[in-house]
């Protein structure tokens, strides 16, 4: 099964359960929007673009291991589309939305990949708000990687995989300006033969906290500890485990400085130690730390539109390499939503 039949498979399983849901709620009272956006980005390293990218509370920010960065830069379109449904029954607010988009490379055009996510909320009285989210990128390209035989013979091939989890969100008002939100994921990520030793499945956990400062400025901070364990069966044998403790923390500050101007800034933090038992493994005893900062600006040209300006920056630096990686993106799009 192709991996765009696999994210079409598991979103399709996911819109009956999402119907059954919206049928509780009264018609009269439905809100439904549309959005589409496209941003034009550079990137100075296509291999580490969709890491840097979705290094992000509300995104996946551990993502797969890249061995090979260093492989050119490029020019990258994001466009996207999200479908949106709101409306009330009993119990307070009911939601949901289904989101596709995708990265497309002008030069490098075998890192093209889409992104797909569906999510469902629902409020309740006691100011509480439960969220369910599934997300998967499916036929991601990391570049040509080394694979190592049992008899210790090499060859390179292109290391492909499947990324995809399920997570719960469980926020709590504290008082009117300040929310807790306690965050739980699983998911898998299928790698390509001959890669399928380096099958990962993580689990995560972490609180976060809103605090809205005035109607101006808010805070987003947050911590996530997650362990991730290769195939049991396979990887043990290889000299490939890509086992893990990741430690990451991120700081998020909004502030609106005019009608219709705001600027986003965000600083994020994250630990991977890497937990292989053989001494014969590249990734034995080794450690990664990132740190990463963004700026973005919007201004709202319309009600509707919105244009985006965003600049980012990433150091990665692993125990095992003499030097430190770095990447650096840029952007610039539109957002319009009817």
């Amino acid at each position: 099964m192709s991996a765009y039949r696999f994210a079409y498979r598991h979103l399709a399983q996911l819109l009956p359960i999402i119907g059954l849901m919206l049928a509780a709620s009264p018609p009269s009272l439905a809100d439904w929007t549309m959005a589409v956006a496209n941003s034009a980005y550079y990137t100075d390293d296509v291999a580490l673009f969709s890491v840097t990218r979705r290094l992000s509370l509300t995104d996946d920010p551990t993502q797969p291991t890249v061995d090979r960065p260093r492989q050119g830069s490029d020019f990258v379109y994001e466009p996207s589309a999200e479908w949106g449904w709101s409306g009330q029954n009993p119990l307070g607010t009911m939601a949901a939305s289904i989101n596709a988009g995708g990265y497309v490379f002008m030069d490098k055009s075998a890192f093209t990949h889409g992104l797909f996510e569906a999510e469902w909320s629902q409020t309740l009285p006691s100011q509480t708000q439960l969220s369910l989210h599934y997300n998967v990128v499916p036929e991601l390209y990391l570049g040509q990687n080394t694979f190592k035989t049992r008899t210790g013979s090499s060859a390179d091939y292109a290391e492909r995989l499947t990324s995809h989890y399920g997570s719960v969100h469980l926020d709590q008002a504290l008082t009117d300006t300040l929310t807790v939100r306690l965050l739980g994921r699983y998911g898998q990520r299928l790698y390509h033969a001959p890669f399928q030793h380096r099958n990962t499945e993580f689990w995560t956990v972490g609180p976060h906290l809103e605090w809205e400062i005035n109607p101006n400025i808010e805070i987003l901070v947050g911590y996530h500890y997650e362990r991730g364990t290769a195939d049991h069966q396979q990887a043990p044998h290889f000299p490939d485990n890509i086992s893990y403790i990741n430690h990451y923390g991120s700081a998020e500050l909004k502030i609106q400085w005019l009608e219709g101007f705001t600027s986003l800034l965000i600083v994020d933090y994250e630990k991977n130690s890497f937990t292989s038992n053989n001494a014969e493994d590249e990734h034995y005893g080794a450690t990664e730390q990132l740190y990463q900062g963004e700026i973005e600006l919007l201004y709202e040209l319309t009600a509707a539109t919105t244009v985006k300006l965003g600049w980012q920056h990433g150091r990665r630096k692993l125990t095992t390499e003499p030097q430190a990686i770095k990447n650096t993106n840029v952007w610039l799009g539109v957002e319009y939503v009817y």
